[in-house]
Parts: C-alpha cells; structure tokens; sequence
C-alpha cells in the first residue's frame, strides 16, 4: 500500500472531502496541518504555490478536487459507471461552489484577509 501524506493548512476547507474518504476508507495516512510559522518556509515547494498537496510515496499531487478524485477512485468511491461517476464530481463541483462563495470569510476568519 502506498504512503499517504495530506498537506493543508490547520483547518477543514479545500482538505475536508479528502480527509473523509481517508477515513470513511480505513487508510492510514499522516495529516500535516501547516502552521503559520511554517507556511513562509515552505511555499516555494508546493505545487502551484498552494495547498492542498496529496503526497503519494513521496510524489506530489496538487489541487484538492483532483486529490479527491484520486483518492475516491484509489478507495473504490468514485461510482460505478459512467453517470454515477458524473455525479461524484457534480457533488465535488457543487462543494467548490460552496468553498469559493465562502472563502472571503474564511479568508478573514483566520486572518489572511482584511476588513470586519
């Protein structure tokens, strides 16, 4: 079985769906939480410059819908034929669609952003 390391930082976000199918799975794997300190130091060997990152054996995979596609193919999720596949990623497409309208206030929330 392959290494698994999710790297996000230390919260659910873009990282969530991807931590549930780790678990609802039964597969181990190590859940880096990126603490502020560390972020500076590490930015500039990310994938795209951002997280999340799926590291398998080592190997990076960015984007957290393509790490949950991944993952929920690897896990035995990702449907059963061609249109329950398609609604596996209408779910995924409709949770980026929740993600991006709520990111503003995240973004302020763990204080990356300015206002109230």
């Amino acid at each position: 079985m392959p290494s698994y390391k999710l790297s996000y930082v230390d919260g659910r976000g873009y990282a969530e769906v991807s931590r549930q199918l780790f678990c609802l799975s039964g597969t181990p794997f190590e859940d880096h939480r990126i603490s502020r300190e560390e972020w500076p130091s590490i930015l500039e060997s990310l994938p795209f410059g951002q997280v999340p990152v799926l590291y398998v054996d080592g190997h990076p995979l960015p984007q957290s819908h393509a790490i949950a596609r991944y993952l929920a193919q690897q896990f035995g999720f990702a449907g059963n034929s061609p249109f329950e596949a398609a609604w596996v990623d209408a779910l995924a497409d409709q949770h980026k669609d929740y993600l991006f309208e709520m990111q503003p206030f995240f973004m302020l929330h763990y204080g990356y952003g300015k206002g109230d």
